[in-house]
């Protein structure tokens, strides 16, 4: 302090050391104050002992970690904190502290609650035998620590257990970790290994792509995956995957690569074998005459072989992309739609036969087998068809049910030349009636006799009523010889075919003295073509007279009978004649088999039946009756 500055505040030269002592005691009490609030507030428990290890000075953070107040602790002996088990070490400590030594020791201690806690002691002797210690609670610490040594371990358990090839390495490539698996695979110790380039471990000619993809990764792209070649020491080529990753440190900085690989030698050597396949499968696809085609759900094409584009007479390129009902005839194309669209995993197949038109506008017959692709869900994703021209057969099959109809339409002459009398009968009824009306009128008129006008309308009406009669014969007979593509089907009653059946027959029948029995229950409709039933009807009773031709008994007889059962409609026609062989029972259907003369017949009547019956969904078989004769059964569903 200078003179000047002494002189303005009148301190004598002489009070100068008493106001530097002032000012130093004032220091050491703020130094003191400062100490003893870092001592409270350093996060650890401070201790100081006597030498027979009572606590003399304490700071507050060690009452906090004991629970006590500060009043309770002081004179409390310190060891009396520390848990009985752990007394031991209490004693240890003991000689530990005559001998000078500092110890840091982890014992568990008692908070004043009992609660237990691991507590680490850093202990020195002072003078006189005083302690000074620092005890810090580990408790939680040392839980983290044990917690991330099972972890760890765990880690290490399953990176040790991992078929998977597991490796790390520095961006440099030197490898820090490899796991057993990756040893294993490539037949060397990990001590061999590590510290090793991982680079040494690809052949040459690969180690500048690996590099290349491996030291891309980035913050942005840290994974990428890769397949690699491998030349094990025995000369054997095998395939991996990777997948590398770049680890990071907190400044984003790459610090290692992290990579798992697997061995994918038998992968790939399926997928080179279904390569192989599908080559050979493409080869197969392709030189088949079968077209072939492939469309998505929405119907757009995505694969037809080339005889699909030869059939359709473009190219594959502009077929491709196309709807598949493209080619199909215009009215044909919604019913094949709709039949394509109705699969289901359940009911995955159905055939179809649409035309199809080419590009020289030429109609083609077709028929395709088109079948859903499901995927791994059962979800439809795709449809398959190979279809066939069928064409040619269409044309054949036409002629063969030309020439068919024409054969049937003889049967039926035959049979109405069988039959003939009893229709020569039916029209001679009414003929007879005509002429004898027509007979009496010109009689009286020659006479000439009045006659009264109501006796001539009355013969008039009846003679009309006749003509009506040959009119409705005739045109049965047309019916029944027509055309069958003109058929047409409606409800039928079949006890009204039966008995307008009848009629027709009757004249053979009464020749032959044969009794017909009708037991006709009331039935459903049947749908079909009336004149067609009336066919089968007819060729049945024929069937049945000329089984009775040759027997002698006095009492020869038809039963037909119908009847409902099982929502079903039943007709019979039996007779009591000499029955049925059984070989011949298994042909009898079948066309130009007869056992009569072929002059008297072309066997067809029984065929023409069959066909018939199964045109109208029914069923027919033929038996031997139990009381004697021969039983035709047949049954049709009701409308």
């Amino acid at each position: 302090m200078s003179r000047q500055y002494r002189r303005k505040i009148n301190i004598s030269p002489s009070a100068a050391p008493s106001i530097d002592i002032s000012r130093k005691m004032e220091s050491y009490s703020q130094s003191k104050e400062l100490f003893r609030v870092l001592v409270n507030q350093a996060g650890v428990g401070i201790f100081v002992t006597d030498c027979e290890y009572r606590l003399i000075n304490i700071n507050s953070w060690l009452c906090s970690m004991f629970g006590y107040a500060k009043e309770e602790l002081i004179e409390k002996n310190f060891v009396e904190l520390i848990v009985t088990e752990s007394l031991n070490n209490g004693y240890e400590l003991s000689s530990n502290i005559q001998e000078g030594k500092t110890i840091v020791e982890e014992l568990w201690c008692r908070r004043k609650d009992n609660s237990v806690f691991l507590c680490e002691l850093t202990i020195n002797i002072l003078a006189g035998g005083r302690l000074q210690g620092i005890a810090r609670d580990v408790t939680k610490y040392r839980q983290t620590e044990l917690a991330l040594k099972e972890s760890v371990a765990r880690y290490q358990a399953v990176v040790e257990d991992q078929i998977e090839l597991i490796r790390r390495f520095r961006p440099d490539g030197t490898l820090t970790f490899l796991n057993s698996a990756f040893c294993k695979y490539y037949g060397k110790d990990m001590d061999e290994l590590l510290g090793q380039n991982f680079m040494n471990l690809f052949p040459a000619e690969d180690r500048e792509t690996v590099k290349r993809q491996i030291f891309s990764l980035n913050k942005d792209n840290p994974v990428a995956i890769a397949e690699r070649r491998f030349i094990r020491p025995n000369g054997e080529v095998v395939w991996q995957q990777w997948t590398n990753r770049a680890v990071f440190n907190e400044s984003g900085q790459i610090v290692e690569y992290q990579s798992v690989g697997r061995d994918i030698t038998k992968k790939k050597q399926v997928e080179e074998q279904l390569k192989r396949s599908e080559a050979r499968f493409r080869a197969i696809v392709e030189d088949q005459v079968e077209l072939i085609r492939r469309f998505n759900t929405d119907g757009t094409f995505t694969y037809v072989n080339g005889s699909f584009a030869k059939f359709i007479g473009q190219p594959v390129e502009e077929i491709i992309g196309q709807n598949f009902t493209t080619f199909i005839r215009a009215d044909d194309r919604e019913e094949i739609r709709k039949k394509v669209y109705s699969l289901t995993p359940e009911n995955p197949v159905v055939v179809t036969e649409p035309r199809f038109v080419d590009n020289q506008g030429q109609v083609h017959w077709t028929q395709w087998v088109n079948r859903a692709i499901l995927n791994e869900h059962g979800e439809i994703v795709e449809y398959q068809s190979v279809g066939r021209d069928i064409t040619a057969q269409k044309e054949a099959e036409l002629k063969i049910a030309e020439a068919r109809e024409a054969t049937e339409r003889a049967s039926r002459v035959a049979t109405l030349a069988v039959i003939g009398g009893g229709i020569a009968h039916e029209i001679n009824q009414p003929l007879n009636a005509i002429k004898v009306l027509a007979e009496t009128m010109l009689y009286l008129y020659n006479s000439r006799k009045e006659v009264p006008s109501h006796e001539i309308i009355k013969s008039v009406t009846n003679i009309s009523r006749q003509v009506d009669r040959i009119d409705s014969i005739v045109n049965h007979l047309r019916s029944f010889l027509k055309y069958s593509q003109s058929f047409e089907y409606v409800p039928c009653d079949i006890n009204e075919v039966v008995e307008n059946s009848l009629p027709l027959v009757k004249n053979q029948i009464l020749s032959r003295r044969i009794k017909v029995t009708k037991r006709l229950e009331a039935v459903l409709p049947v749908c079909g073509c009336f004149v067609r039933f009336e066919e089968v009807v007819l060729n049945l009773i024929m069937n049945a007279v000329q089984a009775l031709e040759p027997c002698k008994q006095e009492q020869k007889e038809i039963v037909l009978s119908t009847w409902v059962e099982d929502h079903k409609i039943h007709l019979t026609v039996s007779d009591n004649g000499p029955g049925i062989d059984q070989e011949i029972a298994q042909k009898i259907f079948e066309p130009f088999f007869s056992t009569k003369d072929a002059s008297n017949s072309m066997g067809l009547g029984m065929s023409i039946v069959h066909s018939i019956v199964m045109s109208s969904n029914g069923t027919i078989s033929v038996a031997n009756n139990p009381s004697g004769g021969a039983i035709i059964h047949i049954t049709f569903p009701s409308c």
